[in-house]
Formats: structure tokens, sequence, C-alpha cells
């Protein structure tokens, strides 16, 4: 999508993806407010996968835990399937270790373990679930949203350029309509920063765009993110890892931006 034609060498693509995004990144600043300090008071965080709460909104979560919110966690999936065809670990394996890396990382960010929820759907499969296994989904979603009836829920872009991710979107969707609930979405790019241009969509039709400066926690998200190896690191024998060279290097500017409609 962003090779534009000059360049089809990884490195290439990345520099262009990098010049891209600081171009978006720039229109957002303008585009964008300042989130004002204790401005949120309770948060869900509804992460499609163990590690998009670190790298789409780890520095927000760990700003507002410093400035007294509550937080809670929800992971969609299990992560299971980042590593397919791995000749000697297992899909089990991968979620099994997702789930400590996850644990590690919420708590880095400040939320405490039983504030930490997994719903454990077979990763790869939200887009394509049948109606029983929506509903079931959706509605220990509405179950949670009922328990902790948050003032915000943070989740990826509803159009993320992901499957998996546009799927939970919807998800949450029909669990707030259960829950007859009405809190702020705010939405945070993953997929859509490694594709800088989808975030014009939401740039020019999100009612509201707020930044968070991430000065004060920048490390704290850094650690965070670096506690996903299984997804950073090579899982030997395998000689690159499961996200794209220069993907996290994308989550570790001087702030993040929420899109609210």
């Amino acid at each position: 999508m962003l090779t534009l034609g000059w360049s089809h060498t990884p490195r290439g693509r990345l520099l262009l993806r990098r010049a891209v995004a600081r171009v978006i990144r720039s229109a957002l600043r303008l585009r964008s407010r300042a989130l004002p300090r204790n401005a949120v008071t309770s948060v869900l965080v509804v992460a499609p996968h163990p590690d998009d709460e670190a790298f789409g909104c780890g520095g927000t979560v760990a700003r507002l835990v410093r400035d007294g919110a509550s937080a809670h966690v929800v992971f969609v999936t299990d992560g299971s399937a980042s590593h397919p065809g791995h000749p000697s670990v297992t899909a089990l394996d991968i979620a099994g270790r997702r789930r400590a890396e996850a644990r590690v990382a919420t708590g880095i960010l400040g939320v405490d373990w039983d504030r930490v929820s997994f719903l454990d759907a077979p990763d790869g499969t939200l887009a394509r679930l049948d109606g029983g296994h929506a509903r079931a989904i959706e509605e220990r979603i509405a179950g949670m949203l009922e328990r902790l009836a948050p003032e915000v829920i943070l989740m990826p872009c509803r159009r993320d350029g992901s499957t998996e991710h546009d799927a939970a979107f919807a998800l949450v969707a029909g669990a707030l309509q259960r829950a007859k609930l009405m809190p702020r979405i705010f939405e945070f790019p993953v997929w859509s920063c490694w594709n800088p241009l989808m975030l014009l969509r939401p740039m020019i039709t999100c009612r509201r765009i707020w930044r968070v400066d991430l000065r004060e926690v920048r490390d704290v998200k850094a650690r965070a993110m670096a506690s996903y190896s299984s997804q950073t690191d090579p899982i030997p024998p395998e000689t690159s890892p499961a996200l794209p060279l220069g993907f996290a290097s994308l989550f570790l500017g001087r702030e993040e931006f929420l899109f609210e409609t």
C-alpha cells in the first residue's frame, strides 16, 4: 500500500511508513486537544490480543492510573495464532506465554491483576464467529460493563486494518446495546499506525481527537511493550519475529492519540 513504486525492500518500505506517519502525526497534533488531567475516573480497556493494550494505549493507561483512575483490562482472544506452523511451539504454548506476558505488561502499566480478564476466544476467529459464539462473547462483555459501569472504554479503532480488531469493535458495540450503557468511546490506532493513511478517515470524521502527553510515562510504556517478547523477538528456530520490522518503534513517540466519535 505504501511503497509508492520507489522501493520494494523491507527497509525502504519502513522508511516510507515512518515518513508518512510523521506527516500524519503532525496533522493530528494540529487537529487534537490535550486530554485534561483527571478527565477520566474509570476506564475499561478492550484488547483484542495481548499486546494491543501496551502498544496502542499503554501510555494513556499508565497516566490514567497515576492520576487515580480505576482501570480494568479485558483480552478478547488468547493470542494463540501469532506463530502459525511453528516447528516447535504450539498454539497452546503461545497462548500461555502471551497470558504470562500480559500479566507482566499490565502490572507495569499499574493495573492490578485482579482487574485483568481473559475471554479466551481462539485467536484468528473473531471475524467469522457464528451467531451463538458471538452472542456468548457479547454477553460476557455486557456483564463486565454492567458490573464496572466504566466512564470510558478504550479500544482499537473500528477500522484498524485488522479483521480481529474490527470484529472486536462490533462485539463491544453489541455488548453496549445489551447492557444499555453509553460510556464514552476512545479509539486508539494499532495496525492503522502501520498503515498510517488509514488514520486520515478518523482524523477528518471524529468529533474530538485527544492527545495524551507521554513524557512522564514513556519509559513505562516501553517496558510494557518489551514484555511481549513472543511478538517482538524471534522464537527459535525462526529468525524473524511475529511483528514486522520496525513495528514496535512506531509506538514509542511522545504522545498517543485517541479518537472520540
